[in-house]
C-alpha cells in the first residue's frame, strides 16, 4: 500500500491540453518575426490616429470650438435641467417602447410559430415588412399620412408607435428562433405525455426561450435608446431635439456657437447609458448560462 502511495505522489502531474484559442481557429499564430511586425505596425496606426486627433483638436481650438467658456455654459442650473428633462423624455420613449415591443413580438413569434398556415403567412409577412421597412419612413408616415385620416397623433406616439412596430417584429424572430433552437424532444415528449400544441408551448417552451432570449433583449434596449433620437422628426423633446433647440437659441440670444459642446455633451449621456445596458445584458446572460 505505501509502495503505491509512493508511486502516486513520483508521478509527474499531467497536464492537460489548453482548448484551442478562438483565433488560432481562424489563422495561424504568428511567429516571432511576425509578432514583431505586428506590434511595429500597431505602433505606427496608433501615432497616425493620435496625430489626427491632435491635428483635429488644434482645428478645434483655432475656431474657438474648445474655449472654456462654451462649456462652463453647461454648468448653469437652467441648462442642466433643460438637458435632464431632455434625457428623460428619451428615457420615457424607451420605457414605453419596450414595454410594448417586447410583449407583443412574443406573441407575434408565438403566432408564427402556432398559428394555421394562413395565420402563419399573414404574420409573417407583417413581421418581413417591418422589418424592411425604415424605421423613419414609418415616422414620416405617422406625421404625415395618418393626420389626413383622423386626428393627429402626440408627438410622444408617433415616435412609440415606428418604434414599437420594428422592434416586436425583430423579437418575434428572436423568440422564434428561440423555440426552434431547443431540443426537439421536448416537443415529442410532450406530444407522448397528452399535450396539445398550445400547453406545450405556454409550459416548456416558451419559458426556456425567453430565457435564451433575455439578454438579447437586454441589448435590444439599446437599439430602442438610439431609435428615440429620431424624435427630432416629430418634435418631440428628446436628447438630440433638445440639443439642437439649445444651439440655435443661444446662437440667437447670446450669439455664441455651443454646437461641438452641446452634442459632445449629449454623445457622452448616450455612451454612459449604453454601456451600462451593455453591462446589464452581460450580467443577465452570465447568469443564464
Amino acid at each position: 500500500m505505501r509502495s503505491i502511495l509512493a508511486a502516486r505522489r513520483l508521478r509527474p502531474p499531467v497536464r492537460r491540453p489548453r482548448p484551442a484559442a478562438d483565433a488560432s481557429l481562424l489563422f495561424d499564430e504568428p511567429g516571432p518575426r511576425g509578432r514583431r511586425r505586428i506590434a511595429v505596425i500597431s505602433v505606427m496606426v496608433s501615432v497616425v490616429v493620435l496625430g489626427l486627433l491632435a491635428a483635429a483638436l488644434y482645428e478645434l481650438a483655432l475656431q474657438g470650438q474648445l474655449a472654456y467658456p462654451k462649456w462652463r455654459y453647461f454648468l448653469g442650473q437652467s441648462i442642466v435641467r433643460y438637458l435632464g428633462t431632455a434625457l428623460a423624455s428619451t428615457l420615457l420613449v424607451t420605457v414605453v417602447s419596450a414595454a410594448l415591443s417586447f410583449p407583443l413580438g412574443v406573441v407575434l413569434g408565438w403566432a408564427r410559430l402556432g398559428a394555421g398556415r394562413l395565420g402563419r403567412a399573414v404574420v409573417g409577412a407583417w413581421i418581413d415588412a417591418m422589418r424592411a421597412v425604415p424605421m423613419l419612413l414609418l415616422i414620416y408616415f405617422f406625421l404625415l399620412a395618418v393626420p389626413n385620416f383622423g386626428p393627429t397623433l402626440p408627438s410622444f406616439w408617433m415616435l412609440v408607435i415606428p418604434i414599437v412596430m420594428c422592434t416586436s417584429a425583430t423579437t418575434a424572430e428572436v423568440f422564434r428562433s428561440g423555440v426552434l433552437a431547443l431540443d426537439r424532444g421536448q416537443s415529442e415528449a410532450a406530444t407522448a405525455l397528452g399535450l396539445s400544441r398550445s400547453p406545450t408551448m405556454r409550459l416548456i417552451l416558451a419559458p426556456q426561450a425567453l430565457r435564451i432570449m433575455l439578454p438579447t433583449l437586454v441589448t435590444q434596449l439599446v437599439t430602442i435608446l438610439k431609435d428615440s433620437s429620431l424624435g427630432y422628426v416629430v418634435s418631440y423633446a428628446e436628447l438630440m431635439y433638445a440639443g439642437s433647440v439649445l444651439i440655435a437659441d443661444t446662437r440667437l440670444k447670446q450669439h455664441m456657437d455651443i454646437y461641438l459642446p452641446t452634442y459632445v455633451i449629449i454623445a457622452a449621456l448616450y455612451v454612459v447609458i449604453n454601456w451600462g445596458l451593455g453591462a446589464l445584458a452581460r450580467v443577465v446572460e452570465a447568469r443564464s448560462r
